[in-house]
């Protein structure tokens, strides 16, 4: 294993598992475009030291709770097991949410063959202010397709600050360009499941240092901090964009005998 700081830190680990904090800017594996990048199953493999095999996927700008198998044997059970899990996400929005109390929104999805398939999601305003206009939403995804979080809150027309796919062109710039928000406004909160021995798991990821430090200038802080307990917990570090692997790496893009994560945001 290479011998550098993989930057990335456990937020509860057990026999055969294990979940860290993804930074931002950082892919979960690599592809055949970043065939060398520091990715996070490079990062959590020198973590752990052993080979690890991922159970889901996070884009490149979003953070928070990603679960690993550190035993080959326990990755298709523990995908099993994110099938039913409680998922959390912190969305930055744009636009001064304007329900009181929770929506719910089923707006169905295509899958990759263009079918159909049911999605539901949940939604609350932890925090939002007219000036800057922005939200900070809570969100419980019930079903797990594609980009779930991020099209659902773009159905209610508050789509994610920073997301290039299904986002605001104008109001993306003027966020990077005025409060030099550099990513996407998405943060894996929680993650709650039954592990495949039957014990519970339930794990909260704290905001990466980039958003702590912006949504402390914003309005509606208090508010949150207020709706949502250990919002305001010390953040967590982020790591250099893309760091290269060394030259001699050619690890595949998922460990062979393992099936491949599960898409989600």
């Amino acid at each position: 294993m290479a011998d550098r700081d993989p930057g990335v830190r456990a937020l509860a680990q057990g026999d055969g598992w294990i979940v860290v904090a993804k930074p931002p800017q950082v892919i979960t594996h690599r592809n055949w475009a970043h065939r060398k990048e520091y990715a996070m199953l490079q990062r959590v493999r020198d973590l752990v030291g052993d080979r690890v095999y991922p159970i889901h996927r996070l884009d490149r700008g979003a953070s928070g709770c990603l679960l690993f198998a550190t035993d080959r044997a326990l990755a298709a059970p523990l995908q099993a097991a994110l099938v039913g899990a409680r998922k959390r996400y912190l969305a930055f929005v744009r636009g001064c949410f304007a329900a009181d109390g929770e929506l719910r929104v089923d707006t169905p999805m295509k899958d990759s063959n263009g079918v159909l398939k049911e999605a539901h999601s949940r939604v609350r305003a932890l925090g939002r202010s007219e000036d800057p206009r922005c939200s900070l939403l809570l969100v419980h995804p019930e079903t797990g397709r594609y980009h779930q979080v991020r099209r659902h809150v773009r159905d209610l027309n508050h789509p994610i600050i920073r997301d290039g796919d299904h986002g605001d062109g104008k109001v993306n710039q003027w966020w990077r360009d005025h409060r030099g928000v550099q990513r996407l406004g998405l943060h894996a909160w929680g993650l709650a499941l039954t592990l495949p021995d039957g014990a519970p798991l339930d794990v909260t990821c704290p905001l990466f240092a980039d958003q702590h430090a912006l949504f402390q200038t914003l309005p509606w802080w208090a508010d949150a901090v207020a709706a949502l307990p250990g919002l305001d917990a010390d953040p967590m570090p982020t790591v250099a964009e893309a760091q290269g692997g060394a030259p001699d790496e050619e690890d595949p893009e998922a460990p062979v005998g393992a099936p491949p994560p599960v898409d989600t945001e």
